[in-house]
Order: structure tokens, then C-alpha cells, then sequence
């Protein structure tokens, strides 16, 4: 499931986005996006989010879809009215971490009611006046990028290859790790699953220099060309991945 793109015209800070989604060589997408924007007063704010449904568990196209449209209904329901009333860092954290908890409770609720187990990754980035929030779970990714220079902002919570150590799902609440900071001059945010990031080199996330990029289609593009690098070599899972720019 796909979260719609909805833009809307602000003044202040400017946002260059893309998006890549597809199956890769599986029959079933369990990826889910979410890439949101919109005006709360004079100030742009967006939520982006990736979340990987758990291979071995059942349903986890449902886990991952059902967590991205609850997060958009929190940008519209709550999120932009906090941003448009000024609200500072720790009242935003407050808003995503009782969303997410009541995400986890359904996800439970629909899991026993089926007798099954089901869950997925989150990584999560919300920026208003430019100040971001990250939010984390499991093992997809964020990283910033600043000319040539890509830094890997989250950690991957995995346990060797042998399976995920934090989740969002039919299981006990797991807090996630939360990030915070200022965005300084121009910079980009990488979201991506697994799926994407695994066989990928440092130097082909050159092509994400956020100088050299100056429209939406072309950030696609190169999302693309990064997904055709890592099927070449054996990719065979989902990939998904959202880029950011902030002028």
C-alpha cells in the first residue's frame, strides 16, 4: 500500500522530493510509503515514512499499510495543527509516540483476533520550521546528505541477519529511537527499506548530491538508477525509498 503525494504551496523553506516503490522480484509488495507535505500557516512541514512488512510472519502488507495511513491521518488530525500553533519538539513527540503506541494496540488486537503475528519496520521523518524528528524502528534506513558526504543517521535493530530485535507490530510496545536536530543550509534525507540500501556501495548514493538535483522527476530518476544498481547485483526483495531536499 502507497501512500498518496499531496503538495501544497507555502513560502519559507523549499523541498525537492521522489519516490521509488516496487515489488523487485517478489510476487507481493509488503512495503508501504508515506510522503506528505502542506502549508501550516507560513511554514512548510512534511512527514516521510517507510515500513517493510516482516518476512516469516504473515500479512505483512497489511502491517506496513495500515502503519503509513495512520500516520497520515496524524499529520492532518494533529501534526499540522501543532506545527501551525508553534508547538516545540517535545509536544510533536508526543503526538507520534501515542500514535504509534495505538498503531502497535491495533496491529495486537487484529492479530489475536486472527491468530496470527504480524509486523513491520518504521523509520519516520517529520519537519517543520526546519527542525526534523526521527522516529525508528527495525532495520530500514535514513541517512543525511550533505554535497558527495551520505551519513547514516539510524541504527539497524537486527540481531546478525537472524531477525529484527525492535518492530512495530502483534507484540508488546517497543519505544522507538527518536532523533532531533536543526536542518543547516542544504542537505538531503534518504528513507529507504532493506531492500534498497543492501547492495548498494557508498559511491551510489554520489548521485544524491543535493546540489545537483532541481526538480522532482529528477530525484526519481535517480532513485531509479540507484534500484537498478542493486538488482544488477542479486537484489530480491522489496525496494522502496523516499528522497528529501530542503533549500
Amino acid at each position: 500500500m502507497k501512500g498518496n503525494k499531496v503538495k501544497r504551496k507555502s513560502k519559507g523553506m523549499k523541498i525537492i522530493s521522489g519516490v521509488y516503490w516496487d515489488p523487485g522480484r517478489r510476487e507481493q509488495n509488503q512495503d508501504s510509503i508515506a510522503l506528505q507535505q502542506a502549508a501550516a500557516g507560513k511554514r512548510r512541514v512534511l512527514l516521510a515514512a517507510v515500513s517493510d512488512g516482516i518476512g516469516g510472519l504473515k500479512e505483512g502488507e497489511t502491517a506496513s499499510g495500515y502503519i503509513t495511513e495512520r500516520l497520515i491521518e496524524n499529520f492532518y488530525g494533529q501534526m499540522l495543527s501543532l506545527a501551525g500553533r508553534k508547538k516545540g519538539k517535545h509536544v510533536m513527540e508526543r503526538s507520534l509516540l501515542r500514535c504509534l503506541y495505538d498503531i502497535n494496540d491495533a496491529l495486537k488486537n487484529y492479530g489475536n483476533g486472527k491468530e496470527l503475528r504480524l509486523g513491520a519496520t518504521l523509520s519516520l521523518l517529520f519537519v517543520w520550521k526546519r527542525r526534523y524528528i526521527i522516529v525508528h524502528l527495525g532495520d530500514s534506513r535514513i541517512y543525511l546528505c550533505r554535497k558527495k558526504e551520505m551519513k547514516l543517521l539510524t541504527k539497524d535493530h537486527s540481531d546478525g541477519g537472524r531477525g529484527l530485535t525492535k518492530c512495530i507490530g502483534s507484540f508488546p510496545f517497543q519505544a522507538p529511537d527518536i532523533l532531533t536536530g536543526r536542518i543547516r543550509g542544504e542537505c538531503g534525507f534518504l528513507l529507504c527499506t532493506d531492500g534498497f540500501y543492501r547492495k548498494l556501495s557508498r559511491a551510489a548514493f554520489e548521485v544524491l548530491n543535493p546540489a545537483d538535483i532541481d526538480s522532482e522527476e529528477q530525484t526519481g530518476r535517480r532513485l531509479r538508477e540507484m534500484a537498478a544498481i542493486a538488482y544488477k547485483r542479486g537484489e530480491q526483495d522489496n525496494m522502496s525509498a523516499i528522497y528529501a531536499i530542503f533549500r
